[in-house]
């Protein structure tokens, strides 16, 4: 989403016509970033929740009571991929095509498979349908609706696929998937990339990223560790393929110039059997504003300058800074967007989504209440999961009832990105060491989001830090030069805190390899790291292991407990211990200072020894590092942060030393 301000804190197949639209409609639901265009100016105009995300028992409607167990997930969660009940779906001897266009008064269907416009049928609720014998996966089709103006041709909101202005058939029951079964990370152990596929592999030549070559590129990802890959918007947006992807046009079918839908399901699939998750960045709180967006004066009535059918009318709900906003209180706009699970969980097996600007779909811009907006949020979250899969908000208003359960008046997500990026820059960026406030790192470890740590997606960048006129946190200490050792250093610790905080860790793309640019509107391809930059790279690679307790011994940064062993705020020197029900305790000594110590005393209970499992000073992570400690480290029998025994480290300046036993 593009922002100005930080965060103020932190579908079945055939039935009788009409039958299925009908029951739909009238019953109401269980529970029932922004950006701006492609060229990054703001548009004119305008279930079962019993499984919970991390697989592990649900309370109170689908939010996890804790994030220490993953969930298998058998290929897709049906046995077989249910059809939209409007669209263009196969069925044996033909296509069905259903359009929801209720000031139409006549409707049909026209495409390669036949000669003339097939004439469709009123069914029930503004349902026209047609059951066309010639028509396969494949076919591309059109509809074209008589309207209060006359003949309109539209494309179909449930349009799974475009070609050009027309939409093609897409079965998708018949993409061969390689891996059978997946399982997805615990919430509590995953580690995500935010990734945009038009700019993180181009190829040599081409315009932008595509699907394809974001799937040869994920063998690095793996490489790296991270189990959880969060995919910048892909459905059908305005502009060129390498824009943000905030525009949305369409919300089931992927952007042409990215890929084909069996090009993203070939990703999901390759992603998977590397043991990566693969969520969904979404946008449902507006719509592309321009005249020529699909959605808008669908059916040919626009009345009072509203944008027609889909869209609230004319008054406070209208519009949005990026684009008209959907009438969620109309349960077929509703059921449209709520699809979008299924869509993409069940037909191309992502694993949860990223819900953009959540507090402008709930409310204006997180003030007062916007219609039905709550009831589609808690309808998704529980659809997301039944089907076992994740659910994030970035609604960065600090609302704790985000990610309480539906039961208890919440809305249900997982998680919700957390303002703790930003407290982390205010301590790191400024030059003078004097004013670093060790309350603020407290204060961002020990964050929650209605009371669970773990509901909170930490990040140093985004899309939204790193663009919008914002700049990589390397650049941003060191302008003048941000590969140079102070700009390395405070960065590199910033995410040594971040990765060892209780909550869901994102890493945005380039951020592991030193990458300095800032995030254009039209973004450049991910260049390729410096040799400092694979040092850099080095560092988040064992960081993310130990994160992930890939090595045994560090469950404790799994657990949701924080202490703050001591707070030295002359040295600016923190050390915080993460325990909980794993029984493994880990101690993090974060030095913020530019102030190296061969003997640093830190308090610990008794005299067993401690590991070095990480040191940030490393040469290994940078040529001019200078660290030497690792290893065992023995307790010494002097008091120290009111315990028995002290740990002398030698702790290098703006450097963290994170150890086990």
């Amino acid at each position: 989403m593009r922002r100005s301000a930080r965060p103020s804190s932190v579908r079945p197949t055939s039935l009788a016509k009409g039958a299925f639209f009908v029951a739909l409609v009238v019953t109401p639901p269980a529970a029932a970033s922004c950006g701006a265009d492609a060229n990054g100016v703001a548009p004119p105009g305008g279930s079962d929740a019993g499984a919970a995300a991390d697989g592990m028992t649900a309370v109170d409607g689908g939010v996890a009571s804790d994030g220490n167990a993953a969930v298998t997930d058998g290929g897709a969660p049906d046995a077989e991929v249910p059809a939209p009940f409007l669209g263009g779906n196969v069925e044996p001897g033909g296509v069905v095509f259903r359009v929801w266009a209720p000031h139409a008064t006549a409707a049909s269907v026209g495409g390669d498979f036949a000669a003339a416009d097939v004439p469709m049928i009123a069914v029930a609720g503004g349902v026209y349908e047609a059951h066309v014998a010639g028509a396969h996966a494949g076919s591309t089709y059109r509809f074209v609706l008589t309207g209060p103006g006359g003949a309109v041709t539209r494309t179909d909101p449930y349009c799974r696929e475009l070609a050009a202005a027309d939409c093609r058939v897409v079965d998708p029951n018949a993409y061969p998937w390689m891996t059978p079964s997946f399982t997805r990370p615990a919430r509590a152990t995953t580690v995500v990339y935010e990734m945009h596929v038009g700019s993180y592999a181009v190829p040599k030549g081409a315009p932008n990223g595509t699907f394809a070559s974001t799937r040869d590129a994920l063998d690095g990802l793996a490489e790296l560790g991270v189990n959880a890959i969060e995919i910048m918007p892909v459905q059908s947006f305005g502009g060129g393929g390498n824009g943000w992807g905030y525009s949305p046009r369409l919300f089931h079918a992927p952007k042409p110039t990215l890929g084909t839908s069996d090009e993203f399901r070939a990703l999901v699939d390759r992603a998977h059997a590397l043991g990566v998750a693969v969520w969904i960045d979404t946008v449902v709180n507006h719509t592309d504003g321009y005249a020529q967006a699909p959605l808008r004066c669908f059916d040919g009535d626009c009345p009072n300058g509203s944008a027609g059918v889909y869209f609230f009318p004319a008054g406070p709900y209208a519009t949005t800074p990026w684009g008209p906003r959907p009438d969620y209180a109309t349960p077929e706009v509703a059921t449209m967007l709520a699809a979008t699970v299924d869509t993409w969980m069940v037909e191309h097996r992502a694993d949860g989504f990223r819900w953009d600007s959540v507090s402008n779909l709930r409310a204006l811009d997180g003030r007062g209440t916007t219609p039905g907006g709550k009831d589609l949020l808690v309808r998704v979250n529980e659809r997301v999961h039944a089907l076992r899969g994740l659910s994030v908000a970035e609604d960065l208003k600090g609302f704790g009832e985000i990610t309480q359960s539906a039961a208890s008046g919440g809305f249900g997500f997982d998680a919700q990105w957390d303002g703790f990026g930003y407290t982390m820059s205010d301590v790191l960026v400024p030059p003078s060491d004097a004013g670093r406030d060790l309350g603020q790192v407290i204060g961002a470890l020990q964050g929650t989001s209605g009371g669970d740590p773990f509901a909170r997606l930490l990040y140093l960048e985004n899309h939204d830090t790193v663009g919008n006129g914002g700049a990589r946190i390397p650049a941003r200490i060191d302008g003048a030069n941000p590969t140079s050792l102070a700009a390395r250093k405070r960065s590199m610790l910033g995410a040594a805190i971040m990765l060892t905080a209780p909550g869901v860790p994102m890493l945005f793309m380039g951020q592991e390899a030193l990458a300095t640019a800032p995030f254009a509107s039209q973004p450049a391809p991910l260049a390729a790291p410096t040799a400092e930059g694979l040092r850099v790279r080095a560092f988040y690679k064992d960081l993310i292991r130990l994160r992930r307790n890939l090595d045994g011994k560090a469950g404790g940064l799994a657990d949701a407990n924080v202490e703050i062993v001591q707070r030295n705020d002359t040295d600016k020197v923190l050390a915080y211990r993460r325990h909980g029900a794993s029984g493994e305790d880990v101690l993090v000594v974060a030095n913020l200072a530019n102030k190296a110590f061969t003997e640093y005393d830190v308090g610990v209970p008794d005299a067993a020894g401690w590991r070095v499992r990480m040191n940030s000073d490393l040469p290994a992570y940078g040529s001019d590092f200078t660290g030497t400690m690792a290893g065992s480290v023995t307790p010494m029998l002097r008091a120290k942060d009111g315990k028995p025994y002290a740990l002398p480290l030698a702790l290098g300046a703006y450097s963290v030393v994170v150890l086990t036993r």
